[in-house]
């Protein structure tokens, strides 16, 4: 097993094989995705990775986002799968991975992979006062994702309680929780905001920015973006210089990469 700081290149690499098979997915189904958060600001300046990046990451709007998660689990190829609430209940986050099975990679948070691509969804939220029932349901997903909490406190035996008998499963939770907003963003005034339009932690953005779609030199290749991504960008991260200073400069992710060992196997070997 090698660090990813000795083998960020070729982690990059990695990432890319599993943006070519998203890509050639989407275009062949007519599904939009756009390059997201980092990858996004890669392709601004270097027109491909952050030097210094250890993941790729794609958005997609939840109709685009649901049609993907229909046909991805027959058409990605052996060694590789889609992880999300939608494809069953072995899930560990309220968005999606498409993951190379024959790799490992270990992050910072102690969770064991093999090298993915993140695919988020954006999601209409409306722009009055129903906002509060999405704030309020999102605070409820992160319950139920981060489950019970350590400790005899009143708020800790009120929180098992309700994971334990209202919130027990996670994934009935979420793609109810998925209706829901996509109800609420049947309106005529709305924005778009990531993971389910969480306002609680997001910025809103303007429907034109998640309505128009164009290409962009990543790598060598034109991938999907989002035509205005500049305002993506400035909206996303609050300011308008995207360059990093030098102390930024490290992989945010990943501790240990393994690029020949499949992290089931390293799994069963840690256990």
């Amino acid at each position: 097993m090698e660090t990813v700081d000795q083998n960020i290149r070729q982690t990059q690499l990695k990432c890319i094989e599993i943006l070519d098979l998203i890509d050639d997915i989407c275009r062949r189904e007519h599904i939009r995705y756009s390059l997201c958060g980092g990858s996004v600001i890669g392709a601004h300046l270097y027109k491909g990775c952050l030097p210094w990046d250890d993941d790729i990451d794609v958005m997609m709007v939840r109709p685009d986002y649901e049609r993907f998660q229909q046909v991805a689990p027959a058409l990605l190829p052996e060694g590789f799968h889609l992880e999300s609430y939608q494809q069953g209940d072995d899930f560990r986050n309220p968005f999606s991975k498409v993951v190379n099975d024959n790799t490992t990679y270990v992050q910072k948070n102690g969770e064991v992979y093999g090298i993915f691509v993140d695919i988020t969804v954006y999601d209409r939220v409306p722009l009055n006062a129903l906002r509060w029932i999405d704030v309020f349901l999102y605070k409820r997903m992160l319950m139920v994702m981060r489950g019970v909490l350590p400790g005899r406190s009143l708020k800790n035996r009120i929180r098992t309680w309700l994971l334990g008998n209202v919130l027990s499963n996670r994934r009935h939770y979420l793609m109810w929780y998925q209706r829901v907003v996509e109800r609420l963003g049947r309106t005529k005034h709305y924005g778009y905001s990531e993971l389910f339009g969480a306002w609680a932690n997001t910025f809103v953005y303007r429907p034109s920015v998640f309505e128009n779609y164009s290409t962009i030199a990543f790598e060598g290749k034109q991938y999907m973006i989002v035509r205005d991504y500049l305002e993506y960008l400035e909206t996303r991260y609050q300011r308008t210089d995207f360059h990093e200073p030098a102390e930024k400069q490290v992989p945010p992710h990943h501790v240990f990469v393994d690029f020949n060992m499949p992290y089931r196997q390293y799994l069963a070997q840690r256990r």
